[in-house]
């Protein structure tokens, strides 16, 4: 491209300052959001990928196949490592507890809270190779690290969070008032990449049961927040056939013989949802990655869609100029190219400010989607010369339609008139262009109303229980006695209405899964059941309401001794075969922990013990005080400030040395749909940019139709016709393409959105009001849109558009 090129380019984009304005912001916002979306795709496909030879780690997980469902588990037994290694000498398998929330006491300070603290044997660093992390081993030795009992290691920033610029190696931690650890080496902080966060690592050796509810890690069963991982070059169903040989020897119930183990990919962890619950880390499915594509790839054609259309209209326009340009010379093809060349240097231009607006809504973005996206990615030289490539590829799509146009038009026709009327096939074609947009963003539309309509439903809907105004408060140490001292304290105070100790709160996911046998009904066979354990103010805290038979009486409730007794809720008692509940009662089942023969004595309702994803599994409720990890306290909602306060003095009294944390019951359900909110922000936000592309687009074919028809409206007038008349004479067009694409953008996003919503065990049904509210909400827009520039064409005086007739 020559300077004078350049020059007449210049001229000619400022010449047509309106609708180069209206094509540089279209093609920005379209290529800003593909920039986005690029950095969204790239970051998720990262995950784990700073790992040396990550395509040979592979984490351990469980299937088990019961008679009618099937239960997925990350979490396996603690003592597999172990197992696995004496079956594969030399095999590296280590052995992983993870622990997203621990007290930590430095000295004599006061304790704090730290996430993410991951409990390592010595062969975790054979596993997982950090190396290509540069100077990830700031100090310590990796060979040695965590090979004895009460040994830590720290990352960068949690080493200046407890010990400021001090050396903190050879520094005591206390952790949950259980064990003293020494600080034996620092290490970078990991990316944000990764599916196993870690802020400090633990010698594996330092777990004793008292950090597992008293549980014996060695007893095949146990897993609560273990995870095994291994290292292998090739032989992947040699250890998988190894692994099912280890569970058919340690297995101890036909149920925990059904249970399959097999190696998942480290590169299929983050994208694999069935094991989502048990994630350290946030999982996406890959239905998210293809929307993020789909999204890009339509966005983009919106915006080139634009273009073409605002460039082929101009161009009837500029049919005198590509006649002089013709009769002086020019050939087809030197037109072709120099109107390319002008498509390319205006997307150049708006490739830099689309690099201008994507860097400076990142941060928004990260905000929004709870992300640690980096820009610095886009300077890696594969990624610059993509972008290149895609450049011209973008340059090309919105150009060559025009230019084919343009220096297709005939010398002598285009300066004898004005205006050359687009042909029949040109006007087809660009009034298909207009629908494929408008279709675009009706059905993003579509798709955003759903899904804040399943969202709101996650809000509404009726777990079985009130989540409202309950807090629930991590117990430190399981002491009775403390509890009592506890309750008794909070009990005194006006704003607390009730106060109940258990396992967790309904939806905090707490609960042993096991096996229950009825032999009378399911003879040798086994169902799965989950257990929670709770005191005798459980469903008077919550507000879980009694079907049938009775709660449990003050005696019934021990410490450590076995229970006497259960109370299952509505799916329980129907999975046994009773259709009414109160034929239940009495009846004895046994469940697998200690293999305990217990009568019903009660049946409740159903409630959701996880998120909407998942159907309500058969429950039951046990009041054992041995595993009271936690408090739900059901408070006066019109004095909350006050009575936190109060839970917090209380707290202070009897647990000095613990760190006071709480968190309201819906806010925990709240996280567990953080991934549709993430959606729905997506979807609206890229809803809004599409519609917003669209009606720039038709701001400025309207403004052409305006000058086209300016004559005619001119004589209209002077004919008497009003000003209804020809905003409606102008806009009806445009809005039977509407209509067109409303009818296109329905069929296309129920069916995705249909799909979408097959991932949820309770979900809402699409209304056909759903299509029609979108559909007037495009019609609304794109009259407003177009209204402007035909009534300021109706009111305008006729006498000056008719003063040269």
């Amino acid at each position: 491209m020559s300077l004078q090129n350049i020059k007449q380019i210049v001229r000619s984009l400022w010449r047509y300052k309106s609708f180069s304005v209206i094509n540089l912001l279209g093609l920005s916002l379209g290529i800003a959001a593909i920039i986005v979306i690029f950095l969204l795709v790239n970051y998720e496909n990262n995950f784990d990928k700073f790992h040396k030879d990550d395509n040979n780690i592979y984490r351990v997980v469980a299937k088990n196949e019961a008679k009618e469902t099937s239960a997925y588990s990350a979490a396996v037994p603690y003592s597999l490592a172990k197992l696995l290694r004496t079956e594969l000498p030399g095999l590296p398998a280590t052995e992983i507890h993870y622990v997203n929330d621990m007290n930590i006491r430095i000295g004599n300070n006061s304790p704090f809270s730290q996430k993410q603290v991951l409990f390592g044997d010595s062969l975790f660093f054979k596993v997982f190779d950090y190396s290509s992390i540069k100077n990830f081993w700031i100090t310590g030795n990796p060979e040695t690290a965590l090979n004895e009992p009460r040994k830590a290691i720290l990352t960068e920033s949690t080493a200046k969070k407890f010990f400021g610029n001090e050396n903190p190696v050879g520094r005591i931690l206390r952790l949950d008032n259980k064990a003293d650890v020494e600080v034996v080496a620092i290490v970078k902080d990991l990316p944000a990449t990764s599916h196993l966060p870690f802020s400090m690592i633990v010698s594996f050796s330092t777990l004793t049961k008292e950090f597992v509810a008293g549980l014996d890690l060695d007893q095949w069963g146990v897993r609560s927040n273990g995870y095994c991982y291994t290292r292998i070059n090739n032989n992947t169903r040699q250890i998988e056939q190894a692994l099912h040989a280890i569970v058919q020897r340690n297995a101890e119930t036909d149920r925990e013989k059904q249970e399959r183990m097999y190696l998942q990919p480290l590169g299929s962890i983050h994208f694999d949802s069935t094991f989502a619950d048990s994630n350290p880390s946030y999982t996406v499915g890959p239905k998210y990655i293809s929307m993020l594509i789909l999204l890009g790839f339509f966005i983009i054609m919106v915006a080139c869609i634009n273009y073409i259309n605002l460039s082929t209209s101009l161009a009837f326009s500029k049919s005198k100029e590509v006649g002089i340009r013709k009769t002086i010379g020019a050939s087809r093809r030197q037109l072709f190219f120099y109107y390319l060349s002008e498509t390319l240097l205006l997307t150049v231009l708006a490739t830099a400010l689309a690099f201008i607006l994507s860097y400076v809504l990142l941060p928004v973005i990260n905000t929004l989607l709870e992300k640690s996206v980096s820009f610095r990615q886009l300077l890696d030289p594969i990624y610059i010369g993509s972008g290149l490539i895609a450049l011209l590829l973008t340059s090309f799509l919105s150009g060559v339609y025009p230019a084919l146009v343009l220096s297709g038009f005939n010398p002598i026709v285009s300066l004898k008139n004005q205006f050359i009327l687009p042909g029949r096939f040109s006007t087809l074609f660009r009034k298909g262009l207009i629908v494929f947009q408008f279709t675009t963003s009706i059905a993003l539309i579509i798709c955003t109303a759903i899904i804040a309509k399943q969202t709101q439903y996650f809000s509404k809907r009726s777990l079985g229980f009130n989540k409202e105004s309950v807090v629930e408060v991590a117990l430190p140490v399981n002491d009775s006695s403390k509890m009592e001292s506890f309750r008794n304290l909070l009990e005194n105070d006006p704003g607390v209405k009730n106060i109940s100790f258990c396992l967790g709160a309904p939806v905090s996911d707490n609960g042993f899964n096991t096996s229950v046998k009825a032999p009378e009904l399911f003879g040798k066979n086994e169902q799965s059941i989950k257990l929670i354990p709770c005191d005798i103010n459980y469903l008077t805290t919550y507000e879980i309401k009694l079907l049938a038979g009775r709660w449990f009486f003050p005696s019934e409730e021990i410490y450590r001794d076995s229970v006497t007794a259960i109370v299952i809720n509505e799916t329980m008692a129907r999975t046994l075969g009773y259709r009414d509940p109160a034929d239940a009662i009495g009846k004895k089942i046994m469940i697998g922990i200690n293999d305990l023969n217990l009568p019903i004595i009660g049946v409740t309702t159903d409630f959701h013990t996880t998120s909407l994803h998942k159907v309500i599994q058969p429950t039951g409720l046990l009041p054992f005080g041995f595993f009271y990890y936690a408090a739900g306290i059901r408070i006066d909602p019109s004095n909350i400030k006050k009575t936190l306060g109060s839970i917090e003095t209380a707290w202070k009294k009897i647990y000095p040395e613990s760190v006071y944390e709480f968190k309201f019951i819906d806010e925990t359900l709240a996280k567990r749909y953080e991934q549709e909110t993430r959606d729905y922000n997506l979807f609206k936000a890229f809803s809004v940019i599409s519609i917003f592309i669209c009606c720039i687009g038709l701001w400025g074919l309207i403004a052409f139709v305006v000058v086209r028809k300016t004559k005619e409206i001119g004589i209209r007038k002077v004919l008497g016709s009003s000003i209804r008349g020809i905003v409606y004479l102008l806009s009806k067009d445009f809005l039977k393409l509407v209509i067109i694409a409303l009818l296109i953008a329905s069929p296309i996003a129920w069916y995705f959105m249909n799909k979408w919503l097959h991932d949820f065990a309770y979900r809402i049904t699409i209304s056909w009001w759903v299509f029609v509210i979108a559909g007037i909400a495009a019609v609304v827009i794109a009259l407003i849109t177009i209204s402007f520039q035909a009534i300021k064409a109706a009111i305008a005086n006729p006498v000056k558009s008719l003063r040269t007739e």
